[in-house]
């Protein structure tokens, strides 16, 4: 990692409070942000691809991310859209050594704390750590899960209003064309949508 010890020091305690708000002990969490390691990434490069055996998480410091999956003609569709305290990885492959069903890309320029395969395998061995990992896991999990479940019923313009309600951060900071892919609608529809709302 780059920088001095207190810069590490300061790079782990955004992590450590995320795990704190999950109800990881304290002890706990310090020894599973101990070993991790800062990495940066530019926009548009990809943390992993679909098909990658063992792929990192991360927990994201600063920057926004997407996961996304392509089908057989070539087409991309987001799954998941995450930003500075959030989570990011494949759950399938953390859990259970799979390989990624998902490439996981940097929509903005980003800062990350890297979960790699040795973390992960550590974490699972040792009984305190296993309990960490699994709350970064489930909670993927569970984002994923519901923001789908939820916005996919509403009509188009009620989801871009449940979006711009939960995450008003983003919606200056991603392009028009990913955010469209996300809730499932045409580029052109969410033109319409955001000059029918002014």
């Amino acid at each position: 990692m780059r920088g001095d010890t207190k810069m590490e020091t300061d790079n782990h305690q955004p992590l450590k409070e995320e795990l704190l708000k999950f109800g990881v002990p304290p002890e706990s969490a310090d020894i599973f942000t101990a070993g991790l390691s800062g990495k940066s990434y530019q926009a548009k490069e990809e943390m992993f691809v679909e098909g990658d055996k063992y792929p990192d998480a991360a927990f994201i410091l600063s920057g926004y991310m997407r996961l996304y999956v392509t089908d057989a003609e070539g087409d991309i569709t987001t799954r998941l859209l995450a930003g500075p305290g959030d989570f990011i990885g494949c759950i399938m492959a953390t859990l259970y050594d799979r390989e990624a069903q998902y490439t996981a890309e940097c929509i903005t320029d980003c800062e990350l704390l890297i979960v790699n395969k040795s973390t992960i395998s550590e974490a699972k061995e040792q009984v305190h750590t296993r309990a960490v990992l699994q709350d970064i896991v489930l909670h993927q999990m569970v984002k994923l899960m519901q923001e789908r479940a939820v916005m996919l019923p509403l009509k188009a313009t009620d989801r871009y209003l449940y979006f711009r309600k939960r995450y008003p951060e983003m919606m200056e900071r991603i392009p028009a064309g990913i955010l469209a892919n996300y809730i499932g609608v045409r580029p052109q529809s969410l033109s319409r949508i955001k000059q029918m709302l002014r």
